[in-house]
């Protein structure tokens, strides 16, 4: 599901939103549908609720009958997924614009920042209703979509520019301040969590400025972050995405050197490798498209990658999207591979519960993995994250350890995947990961 402008490519999100299901392929059906909620949801946060398969749409700008505002929007909007719909929510505290939304162990949703909610974050219960963390006084951070993540530990680690903070969400809610990190980062970076508590950091930069080559690991899984330089990617980026592969490399596409300008414009994938730390660059877009501002990538269940947009205002405006196939799809003489697959898998998880998968090869299976489905804007992707599940094997009968716990695997949607020998993933199983006491 996407929105964010008209059919021509102008910036409101006031008109239209547009459905498109994978398994129709690049030549399916898009269906483009009204939006009849009264809200501009030009650059507003979206995260997938858990269980329902609703999305949930905080915030947004304000549409005055001829033009947008560029101001915050108190406006909640229900995304559902059954039936296609676009509904009113109740409204926040706060107007936000820009804000971020995320997950937390029990299934509720943490709101922090955008432009008019810089003061204090908010928590949407499961059942609707908003409350407004008057304990946790986040007005020291930048409000342009915060870097959070649920940390091991329960609570929220974060970062906005380069401040980075924990919050306690409980009760009235708690800030601490963890510092800077190091190097001049800002906006324009990219993040993924690869593996649980580690997070990667590439590009962004100063506007209009060249950006440094850079990428450093942020490490949560201590009591404070530890922040260290992996190797720098192979050119400057801002506007990049960063997205999670089925096999927890990270792929990193589009952006240019320059925020926003035809300088130094990559159209390469740009692939990390978590157990290496250096950089190799794949293939290339088959098109001179620009995806700079306001483009996004997001894991496909094929373990494709959906990479399209850039505009509203930029020196492009893509009305399109192309698919990156990686390089663990190809067999070594450049074909198709032969893919594993997963003939049984349960419908939904639950932390601490063991499941079965049935497989077509048992034999050939080298590991089991589990990738959080997106919701990605603005080279933040707000839910995205990696874990590798143990298993032992019976003929093709797999049993996997399920994670342990709601703070390292957070309720809601995830890509299972199964992979060979030789690298390559199955096709994804999507599935429904409870929400479990804690």
């Amino acid at each position: 599901m996407s929105f964010g402008t008209n059919n021509t490519g102008k910036q409101t999100g006031y008109f239209i939103y547009d459905v498109w299901d994978p398994n129709d392929g690049v030549l399916g059906y898009h269906l483009t549908l009204p939006n009849g909620t009264s809200t501009d949801l030009f650059c507003s946060a979206q995260i997938l609720l858990p269980g329902g398969g609703s999305m949930l749409i905080a915030g947004g700008d304000n549409w005055d009958g001829s033009k947008t505002l560029n101001t915050g929007s108190k406006r909640s909007n229900i995304f559902r997924s059954d039936s296609n719909d676009l509904v009113p929510g109740r409204s926040m505290y706060r107007a936000r614009w820009y804000a971020t939304l995320t997950t937390l162990p029990n299934g509720e949703t943490f709101i922090q920042g955008g432009d008019y909610g810089t003061d204090h974050p908010e928590i949407r219960n499961r059942q609707g209703s908003f409350r407004l963390l008057n304990g946790a006084d986040t007005s020291p951070y930048y409000y342009y979509y915060p870097r959070n993540w649920v940390a091991p530990d329960g609570f929220i680690f974060g970062f906005s520019e380069s401040r980075m903070y924990k919050i306690d969400p409980r009760g009235a809610g708690k800030v601490i301040d963890l510092g800077v990190l190091p190097g001049s980062f800002s906006v324009t970076s990219t993040e993924a969590m690869y593996a649980p508590g580690k997070i990667l950091r590439v590009g962004g930069g100063k506007y209009q400025t060249v950006s440094e080559k850079r990428a450093v690991i942020i490490d949560i899984n201590g009591e404070k972050p530890e922040v260290s330089f992996t190797q720098s990617p192979p050119q400057a980026l801002q506007w990049s995405t960063a997205t999670v592969l089925a096999d927890g490399q990270v792929v990193v596409t589009g952006g240019s050197s320059v925020r926003n300008e035809l300088q130094g414009v990559n159209t390469n994938a740009l692939i990390w490798d978590p157990g290496t730390g250096g950089w190799t660059t794949g293939a290339a877009s088959n098109s001179s498209l620009a995806r700079l501002y306001h483009s996004g990538a997001l894991l496909l269940p094929d373990a494709s990658v959906l990479v399209g947009g850039g505009g509203a205002p930029g020196p492009q405006r893509n009305l399109n999207a192309e698919i990156y196939y990686p390089p663990y799809l190809f067999d070594l003489a450049g074909n198709k591979a032969v893919r594993p697959k997963i003939e049984k898998a349960p419908l939904s998880l639950s932390v601490g519960r063991n499941f079965i998968l049935g497989v077509n090869n048992g034999a050939n299976i080298s590991r089991v993995t589990l990738v959080k489905t997106g919701s990605v804007t603005h080279s933040t992707n707000m839910e995205q994250r990696f874990l590798d599940l143990p298993f032992k094997r019976s003929s093709n009968t797999l049993q996997v350890t399920a994670p342990t716990s709601n703070r390292i695997a957070t309720p809601g949607y995830y890509l299972l995947f199964v992979i060979d020998r030789d690298g390559v993933p199955s096709v994804g199983k999507v599935l429904a990961m409870h929400v479990t006491a804690q």
